[in-house]
């Protein structure tokens, strides 16, 4: 098992991860891969130049990549693999540089059932609800704690079949009905 991405699939994955920031909450596809999906997004964008903070497959990342492994405060990109708990301690930016924050890849366990949210904001047309198992009761909450628009971290929610959902730090996330 090779954990390297092809040329023509990290092209599929920068495309997917460009897609699902530009349309919030619409479920979109990352291509087949034997490591973990919540991964691809760091093994596509990280280079020798990005900060990267994984909880898992840190030395794949460091192999195929170059790219320095920091902790949760220094990274640029980060994928979190295992069930998470808290969202704190990435980078949000600031109102001068949102560039600065962080791109997140979190984990989740699907996408169809579970609590719903209610998506508005850039991108989506009027409201969008998205129903996402995996993610901690207080999700809404910790996310709203991080955003200071336009500074805030930007999330990639992918669940282990490779569906992806972005949640950029433009978009307004409320607990559903």
């Amino acid at each position: 098992m090779t954990a390297s991405l092809s040329p023509e699939k990290a092209q599929l994955v920068f495309r997917a991860v460009l897609d699902a920031l530009a349309r919030p909450g619409e479920v979109l596809r990352l291509p087949e891969s034997p490591v973990p999906a919540p991964l691809l997004p760091v093994l596509a964008l990280a280079d020798l130049d990005t900060p990267v903070h994984v909880d898992d497959w840190a030395d794949v990342v460091r192999t195929q990549t170059a790219a320095p492994i920091v902790d949760r405060s220094g990274a640029r990109l980060a994928a979190l693999l295992k069930p998470f708990g808290e969202l704190s301690g990435f980078r949000v930016g600031s109102a001068a540089a949102p560039e600065e924050a962080a791109l997140v890849s979190v984990a989740v366990q699907g996408f169809g059932a579970g609590p719903a949210l209610r998506l508005s904001g850039p991108g989506v047309p009027g409201q969008r609800e998205l129903r996402v198992s995996g993610l901690p009761a207080d999700f809404v909450a910790q996310r709203r704690n991080l955003i200071a628009f336009p500074a805030g971290p930007d999330l990639l929610l992918v669940d282990p079949a490779g569906e992806l959902v972005g949640l950029p730090r433009s978009t307004r996330v409320e607990e559903g009905a």
